[in-house]
């Protein structure tokens, strides 16, 4: 995990609006509203532009994302380093294949998870909970399993867990941060733009090992305040402070 760790990049000093990270969300549903607004709280304080296009056209869907500031509501494909496709998408028939046309890094989270190909994983990032590994793979998600289908299918898995399970089909790192107060609805999106965001101008390993760690230290920090009584907005905003301990080595 530390080689992981120390591999990230941070903004140079003459950084230029752009220079760290654009990113696309597409998420959200007529069933579920919450979630794009989630994926963008773990995402903005970590790459320089938003940009946010709904799965489906829906009027709850903007009003989630409305107050908050940091996303450009979009309705066609813009220019950007990641693409994070799923949260919340429900029955949503927004195509993955529009996105991997376009982009060559892109995470899949959630609902996108039942959408996408075994053909279609080559170069993105997975965060499947154990249930949606089981669907995608057919087996458990073992460390060697993970790291056999990230070898097979060249991709990045980040299997979401007690303990969680990355692996680029290389090595198998294990995080052990987190609790159980992040079992709550819409940490896992959470996650999942903070993933995006750092994949955005990081390796697929580096951006998942360092997501999963970061997100499972901001629930770790929490926990030490609050015990289990916080929720995935309470994480989002946490994760300033995790990634500064990170940065420092704690």
């Amino acid at each position: 995990m530390k080689k992981a760790l120390k591999q990230l990049r941070v903004p140079k000093r003459l950084s230029r609006k752009g220079d760290n990270g654009k990113i696309l969300i597409v998420a959200g549903s007529r069933q579920y509203h919450g979630a794009p607004a989630f994926s963008i709280l773990g995402a903005r304080r970590f790459c320089d532009l938003i940009y946010f296009l709904p799965g489906e056209a829906s009027p709850g869907i903007l009003y989630s994302v409305l107050p908050i500031p940091e996303p450009i509501i979009v309705d066609e494909l813009p220019e950007a380093d990641c693409a994070l496709y799923g949260p919340g998408l429900g029955n949503a028939k927004f195509p993955f294949l529009k996105l991997r046309k376009k982009y060559s890094r892109i995470v899949v989270d959630g609902d996108g998870l039942k959408k996408i190909k075994k053909s279609e994983l080559k170069g993105t990032i997975l965060t499947p909970h154990e249930g949606e590994f089981r669907r995608l793979f057919g087996i458990p998600s073992t460390p060697q399993n993970v790291l056999d289908f990230a070898r097979q299918y060249s991709c990045t898995i980040l299997k979401k867990g007690p303990t969680d399970f990355i692996s680029d089909g290389t090595r198998v790192i294990r995080n052990t941060k987190g609790n159980p107060g992040m079992t709550k609805g819409g940490t896992g999106d959470v996650l999942a733009g903070l993933t995006a965001a750092l994949f955005a101008i990081n390796s697929s390993l580096a951006a998942a090992a360092a997501a999963a760690y970061i997100a499972g230290l901001a629930g770790d920090i929490l926990y030490k305040k609050q015990s289990y009584a916080y929720c995935a907005s309470d994480l989002a905003n946490t994760l300033p402070e995790a990634y500064k301990k990170m940065l420092n080595g704690s």
